[in-house]
């Protein structure tokens, strides 16, 4: 199993999320997106071929970005994330957004 490291906008997306979610009471919403994470942290490295693939430039470099659904019944998530080719190196969790949303907030 490889590890998953957060990176800092992704960590303070799914906070945002979860704090937003948590002040309207929806508990068993937030479980259910706690426990489809868990899921996904679980299972990540495994997704080589199946995710759907972004390629981006990024410092000058072609990566390929791939996305997972998260999902917490009444909306999906979407992650996007990174996996290096190199097995020993973690998946990093990029950035995250409500499925519905047009485009990813990537400024802070």
């Amino acid at each position: 199993m490889r590890n998953v490291v957060a990176t800092p906008l992704f960590a303070r997306h799914l906070q945002d999320f979860l704090a937003e979610y948590a002040e309207k009471g929806a508990v068993r919403f937030v479980e259910r997106l706690q426990t489809s994470y868990q899921a996904m942290v679980k299972n990540i490295g495994s997704f080589d071929e199946i995710g759907l693939v972004r390629r981006r430039t990024i410092n000058g470099k072609k990566l390929t970005i791939r996305e997972y659904v998260l999902d917490a019944g009444a909306r999906d998530f979407l992650v996007l994330y990174f996996q290096p080719p190199d097995p020993s190196e973690p998946v990093l969790l990029l950035n995250i957004r409500i499925g519905g949303q047009n485009r990813f907030r990537w400024k802070c």
